[in-house]
């Protein structure tokens, strides 16, 4: 991705059309910006994981698989887009307009997150915040662990499970 070559500042429409294979022009028959590619970016990545995790098997209930089961979304969704990512991130950097958009489309994706943590609090889980603040920073420690994760990515699922298991099993 020429986002992940030359960064989100220095890339020009220019690069993004050439790689595609396409004349400058037709960019923006489709799109406004960089920002708004991204942000269509962002979209299709979260309709991907939202199929992902319509196809992962249905978890126990116990706290440990819906927490894998969560948790391996996240990752494999993350880990596929990380050039993505980043250009959003710096992307929010040069323009607040778009990181408030990207914030709230971080909302609505940690929307089912949320949802999972609200039920587990109901059933007793003492979680560290209320559940949009808990699903952020698990989102955050996921992002974190995902980056400088060099092994293989299910063991990296599985000890990014334990460690948030232990924090709600012992808050």
């Amino acid at each position: 991705m020429v986002f992940a070559r030359q960064g989100y500042a220095s890339t020009k429409i220019a690069d993004i059309t050439g790689e595609a294979g396409r004349a400058a022009g037709s960019f923006y028959n489709h799109f406004a910006g960089k920002e708004e590619l991204l942000a269509a970016l962002a979209v299709d990545i979260g309709a991907v994981a939202d199929q992902f995790a319509r196809d992962l098997p249905p978890g126990s209930v116990s706290l440990r698989d819906s927490t894998r089961t969560h948790i391996a979304v996240f990752w494999h969704t993350f880990a596929a887009n990380r050039d993505v990512f980043a250009a959003i991130e710096q992307a929010s950097l040069a323009d607040s307009a778009f990181a408030e958009q990207m914030r709230a489309f971080r909302a609505e994706q940690l929307q089912p997150w949320v949802s999972w943590l609200a039920d587990l609090s109901t059933r007793g889980a003492r979680l560290p915040a209320e559940p949009a603040v808990t699903a952020a920073m698990i989102a955050k420690t996921a992002e974190t662990m995902i980056q400088s994760w060099s092994g293989d990515p299910e063991t990296g699922i599985d000890n990014l499970t334990d460690f948030i298991v232990a924090g709600i099993e012992r808050h």
